[in-house]
């Protein structure tokens, strides 16, 4: 931890950004349903709007960390995006058609990143927009080419319990590679959906399920959390 000041500027800090990324995008999802199973639309939108307004007493609060992690506010946060995951994600999903696979992926991102902030907050207050999204070592289990394309790749990443797609364009991707890799907003490729993005060379395998320490990272990430969740 990086040691705490007397005040945070949550009002621009790139972890609250992207938590209210999150509920916009968990908020088009939910008015637009199209999956093939039932949920409550006035519950799951009833607290949508409790993470909502839990998380703008946050942005405008410039609490110091140590405080806001002890916060009713970012409490309540986890425990409505909890009430929401229940609400919207059965325990076992339908073998789902293409054009719904992203709109699933999109919704399981925004509750992990909501669901983590505590986590990420942790990491002090130092405003750095790789702190925005978990970035974690995974290690390269396979390597295919994506179908249609001619520098695309399609990859599966490990990272313990939590298995990545990722689709790249790095050329010495290879199985048994560790490298970082960023859980970004979940994207389509010709079809397939790339759920984070490869973010480091590779590194040593301490670090698979592990977040993984900024020195390490390559910019491009930081520069694409920065396209993604710019100061508002």
């Amino acid at each position: 931890m990086e040691g705490w000041s007397l005040r945070m500027d949550t009002a621009h800090d790139y972890r609250i950004l992207a938590a209210e990324d999150a509920v916009e995008r968990l908020s088009r999802r939910i008015r637009q349903w199209g999956m093939p199973w039932p949920f409550n639309k006035g519950k799951a939108l009833e607290a949508l709007e409790n993470i909502r307004k839990n998380l703008l007493k946050i942005k405008y609060s410039y609490l110091p960390a140590e405080l806001l992690l002890e916060s009713e506010e970012l409490k309540a946060v986890v425990e409505e995006a909890r009430r929401l995951k229940d609400l919207l994600i059965p325990e076992t999903i339908p073998k789902l058609d293409p054009g719904k696979t992203l709109a699933l992926a999109e919704m399981k991102y925004s509750l992990l990143i909501l669901l983590g902030l505590p986590q990420r907050l942790r990491l002090g207050e130092d405003n750095h927009p790789e702190y925005a999204v978990d970035i974690v070592g995974v290690e390269v289990t396979r390597v295919e080419p994506l179908e249609g394309s001619e520098k695309l790749k399609v990859t599966r990443a490990s990272a313990g319990r939590a298995v990545f797609t990722i689709v790249t364009n790095l050329q010495d991707i290879r199985v048994g590679q560790v490298r970082a890799a960023a859980i970004l907003p979940p994207a389509e490729f010709m079809g397939v959906v790339s759920e984070a993005m490869y973010s480091s060379d590779p590194i040593p395998s301490e670090y698979v399920g592990k977040r993984v320490p900024r020195r390490l990272l390559s910019s491009e990430v930081r520069g694409k959390i920065i396209s993604l969740f710019g100061k508002r």
